[in-house]
């Protein structure tokens, strides 16, 4: 049996955030990978998938990597809704930053958070943990055998193959009847570091890459008409697209590949469901893509479980050791994914009366200047509210 103080199943973002952590405490820590991932690079020579990082989780990941992660900005942010008539402008300079967040592409980040791994980290390709012994407290990993770890960590995303073996209840899980499109495509004009948030039955996103004429977009839309722009031809989706988005970043005139995943809302009962598991990111809860909280929030409970090793027993696994920051996590996680659900609720109802109600609401924090500041400082996670929780 090979000898472990910690094992992190899911080597995304999150798992290697907390590897960086564990090892920085002098644990000798496995992190779990699963091999030969299928690339999702596009045409454009850029991934299909990007993350918006607020300032304090970017300020985070470049201490634990101990330099600067090359990405995108944004500066400024515009917010509407379809047919609307009203709307929501956000800057960084109205908070006196530099930046509202960093945009960056999957693999970059995941390859800068790898190529800075400590020596006491160990990574291993594999499916995953197989099983888990109770009397032994040892685990079987997929490819090497049996392990004796004091702590299990998960963070293997969402619908969690462990979280699955261990049996492991939800306190909510809704499925959303909803899927998302990930794609990058290209404008003729330069994106000035604006991103742009439409709101409504169908919610999108475009992001500003590297590249000033490419942005990356997050779309969500019902099941059966995810598919169907999925496999439309790129005419048909450009076109709808277009209409999408009125036109307010001009007329996009192309588009790479996409992919497609589902859309849920999941809670699990317990972050922390033994003494020796702990589970992070999106194995513990997964929300709507709407405002690109959901690696945010699993980077939050990172940064709380590395405050948590300040004061770390002899053993990981002490029994209430993470019951507080299971807690505080959940608490967390329940309200971000309450707000989300008011949010998608709000904007599902296409009553006329509703939507004069909301634009009236929207134009009145747009003009409400001290209103709109610590909106944008809560955003970026450095408000009093985000503090708390």
């Amino acid at each position: 049996m090979a000898d472990f103080r910690v094992v992190i199943s899911g080597g995304g973002i999150v798992g290697l955030a907390a590897a960086h952590c564990f090892a920085s405490r002098d644990c000798p820590t496995l992190l779990l990978d699963k091999p030969n991932a299928t690339s999702s690079i596009g045409e454009f020579g850029a991934d299909l998938r990007s993350v918006a990082l607020a300032p304090v989780a970017v300020s985070f990941l470049e201490k634990l990597v101990g330099k600067p992660i090359p990405s995108s900005f944004i500066d400024s942010m515009h917010i509407w809704e379809r047919d609307g008539s009203a709307a929501i402008t956000m800057a960084a300079a109205e908070v006196n930053e530099p930046h509202l967040a960093s945009v960056y592409e999957n693999n970059e980040l995941t390859a800068a958070l790898r190529a800075k791994l400590p020596s006491q980290v160990t990574v291993h390709e594999s499916e995953g943990i197989s099983a888990m012994h109770g009397e032994t407290h040892s685990i079987s990993v997929d490819g090497l055998g049996e392990v004796v770890p004091e702590l299990l960590v998960i963070a293997e995303g969402s619908r969690s193959r462990t979280c699955k073996t261990l049996n492991l209840s939800y306190q909510l899980d809704v499925n959303l009847d909803q899927r998302a499109i990930a794609t990058i495509v290209e404008t003729p004009k330069s994106h000035q570091n604006r991103a742009l948030q439409l709101f409504g039955p169908t919610p999108l996103a475009l992001l500003p890459l590297s590249n000033p004429r490419l942005r990356a977009l997050i779309w969500s839309l019902p099941t059966d008409e995810a598919f169907n722009m999925l496999n439309a031809s790129k005419t048909a989706f450009l076109d709808k697209l277009n209409r999408a988005t009125e036109h307010l970043v001009g007329t996009i005139s192309d588009v790479d590949r996409r992919l497609s995943f589902p859309l849920s809302h999941q809670l699990l009962d317990d972050f922390n469901p033994q003494p020796n598991v702990i589970v992070l990111g999106d194995a513990a809860h997964t929300i709507h893509p709407l405002a690109g909280q959901g690696v945010n929030l699993g980077l939050e409970d990172v940064r709380a479980a590395h405050a948590n090793l300040q004061s770390m027993p002899t053993r990981l696994n002490k029994p209430g050791y993470w019951r507080s920051f299971n807690a505080k996590r959940k608490l967390r996680a329940l309200a971000m994914l309450r707000l989300m659900s008011f949010f998608g609720n709000i904007y599902a109802v296409q009553s006329p009366y509703l939507r004069l109600l909301r634009n009236a609401g929207v134009r009145w924090v747009n003009e409400n200047s001290p209103l709109k500041r610590q909106l944008i400082r809560e955003a970026m996670g450095i408000g009093p509210i985000a503090n708390v929780l």
